[in-house]
């Protein structure tokens, strides 16, 4: 389907790279989106996790060696353990993880029970759920590593507009925290689920019941040969993120259940960097700990002796590189458009030649190749290149055009530079333009920020085809 236009607000590009000069202004929702995103207050690309603990039965598995672990990890938000607010020593313990995230540098989503949305008698907000909401703010809302309260998961019809609602009594009691609510993923027919007669419909109606609150969601179907079904779950999302000025967050899998595999270190690095370039502003991981044996469930990052994977290591190990070479970047951008090559995937865009890429040819014909597409507020133009094949390595190339382009990538220390990625090989520069060459493994990627006078030219926000 067609991106809907938004009043005030001209359909974002398909393809974006970098101009300092002439900046043309960001329209208003994408300025609300970097925004939005600046004021959590991480620092860093949210990054999350379900965690599913609780303090009754896992009390001492929460201590500061726990909490360390995860910002070892590359965890910037954290779901934390539910809890029990009537017992002072439940709540003191949570004050003191606090304690230990903020020293880390981290926020905590906060799974307190009072903050789970209610559903009253009439199918809206409980009457007395506000006063719960006050309740815990008094108890945690002092707290600078508190990010907000988790409001639930995955509403259906007749829980949906008690959902919203919840979402927005917590913005309205304490507008400097964060609610964080997950919706369900697109799926066909998932429309009758929800009540809606299309998926942005449901989407947008969320956006206008609770204002300003981030979208998330979760989809596993790419670890059982649903790749389809991911790119348009993160299509419509992020569809949505723009059309209503609010960042979303996409829910990968960690963890193998049913007829989904146990994601390895390709797959993992896969779905990270995929995510990010299809234009999501953080990433949740489903899920972090087994707790017990259950269903055919397996490997999450703990298991169930609490013990650490191999899937907890590839975890750590790209978010820790991911945070090293790019540190605040993508919370200071915006998703403009995706392009894949050599077809679309789930209702996307091709890619077409214009003159800001003029080509991007894999060494093998046909291997699945990932354009994703970013401006900041000053109206600077990124490119994310991402192997898009989980299985197999490629040589890829990208050819900037124009004589006089430049580009700029980012080194392991985080520091931007002029030249090629980390992953670059072979450089020509011809009158055309400039062609890097990229060796990229399964899931991954190469960044740029690009400027050169036939970017000056392209339109900054132009008519695009999803």
């Amino acid at each position: 389907m067609r991106l809907r236009p938004v009043p005030g607000l001209v359909c974002l590009p398909v393809l974006i790279l970098t101009l300092s000069a002439n900046a043309q202004e960001v329209p208003p929702q994408m300025r609300s989106i970097v925004e939005k995103t600046q004021s959590f207050g991480l620092g860093k690309y949210p990054i999350s996790f379900w965690s599913y603990t609780n303090l009754n039965e896992h009390l001492r598995y929460m201590d500061e060696a726990e909490v360390d672990e995860w910002a070892d990890a590359g965890f910037t938000v954290p779901q934390s353990p539910s809890y029990d607010p009537t017992k002072p020593e439940q709540v003191a313990h949570m004050r003191q993880m606090l304690d230990w995230a903020q020293e880390r540098g981290m926020k905590l989503i906060l799974c307190d029970p009072r903050g789970y949305a209610k559903v009253g008698p009439d199918g809206h907000a409980a009457p007395d759920y506000a006063d719960g909401i006050r309740a815990a703010v008094a108890q945690f809302g002092d707290h600078p590593a508190l990010f907000g309260f988790h409001v639930g998961d995955e509403p259906g019809r007749d829980a949906k507009h008690a959902f919203a609602e919840c979402a927005r009594i917590q913005s309205e009691i304490a507008p400097h925290l964060h609610p964080f609510g997950n919706h369900l993923p697109w799926w066909p027919g998932a429309e009758s689920v929800v009540g809606n007669t299309s998926w942005p419909e449901y989407l947008d109606e969320f956006c206008a019941a609770a204002p300003g609150v981030l979208l998330s969601y979760d989809f596993y179907g790419q670890m059982a040969g649903n790749v389809a079904g991911y790119y348009e779950n993160l299509r419509l999302y992020r569809e949505a993120s723009v059309r209503n000025g609010v960042p979303f967050w996409n829910t990968v899998l960690s963890v193998g259940h049913f007829r989904y595999r146990c994601p390895n270190y390709d797959d993992i690095r896969w779905q990270f960097n995929t995510t990010v370039c299809a234009g999501a502003n953080g990433i949740l991981w489903f899920f972090y700990y087994m707790r017990q044996p259950h269903d055919n469930y397996r490997l999450s990052p703990v298991d169930e002796h609490w013990e650490r994977t191999q899937t907890y290591y590839d975890i750590r190990r790209v978010q820790k590189s991911f945070h090293r070479f790019y540190g605040d970047l993508f919370t200071r951008l915006v998703s403009t458009g995706v392009h894949f090559t050599p077809e679309a995937i789930g209702n996307g865009q091709a890619f077409t030649p214009n003159g800001l890429v003029s080509a991007v040819k894999p060494d093998k014909e046909g291997h699945p190749l990932l354009l994703g597409y970013f401006a900041d507020l000053q109206g600077q133009r990124y490119v994310m290149l991402v192997n898009n094949s989980t299985t197999e390595s490629v040589n890829a190339a990208l050819t900037f055009p124009g004589e006089d382009v430049k580009v700029f990538s980012w080194d392991w220390s985080g520091r931007e530079r002029e030249g090629g990625a980390y992953c670059a090989g072979a450089t020509e520069r011809t009158p055309e333009g400039l062609t890097i060459r990229h060796w990229l493994a399964p899931g991954q990627e190469a960044v740029y920020r690009v400027q050169s006078a036939r970017a000056a030219a392209e339109p900054l926000f132009a008519g695009c085809e999803p």
